[in-house]
């Protein structure tokens, strides 16, 4: 989120939003492949996005480090996605910043969109809650086969004074 405010001069309220959304694409910036599918990264890019995300991360440390994955989110702000930038600068609404990011940047298939859960990372990050915010586990998943959040057992252990 710091990164986010200071390299695009971004409002705490659309930092958090974008950090929210990349938090449900990426099992919480644990889960760089996607479940059952062929996107990849903090974004999780697919087809054209994805392979010009590997061709980049291939000079900026590998597609799983910080450098490539937040380097060509950069990119991609900079360029191809720069007005939408221009209005997130102007929101100081969480909700808001949240919607435009999922819709324009990430354009999710409307079955795996969950606003809400994106709106719930984004206003825990904007409080500074950073701890355990959620993961994915393959073995949880609902009725429709929805994978669900579950508490990261590493942080959940460290939480409880066990790590």
């Amino acid at each position: 989120m710091q990164d986010l405010e200071t390299d695009f001069s971004l409002p705490p309220e659309s930092a958090a939003a974008i950090a929210g959304n990349l938090a449900h694409e990426s099992g919480n910036f644990l889960m760089l492949q996607e479940i059952n599918g062929g996107c990849y990264g903090y974004s999780q890019w697919c087809g054209a996005r994805k392979q010009a995300f590997r061709r980049f991360a291939q000079a900026h440390g590998g597609q799983q480090t910080y450098a490539a994955n937040y380097g060509y989110l950069s990119y991609e702000l900079k360029t191809r996605y720069a007005s939408m930038l221009d209005r997130l600068r102007s929101t100081r609404d969480v909700h808001v910043a949240a919607r435009t990011f999922m819709k324009e940047f990430l354009r999710p298939a409307p079955k795996t969109a969950n606003l809400p859960r994106r709106i719930r990372f984004a206003e825990r990050f904007l409080s500074k809650d950073f701890l355990g915010a959620a993961c994915y586990s393959h073995a949880e998943t609902d009725a429709e086969g929805v994978h669900r959040p579950a508490p990261c057992p590493t942080l959940k252990a460290a939480a409880a004074g066990k790590g």
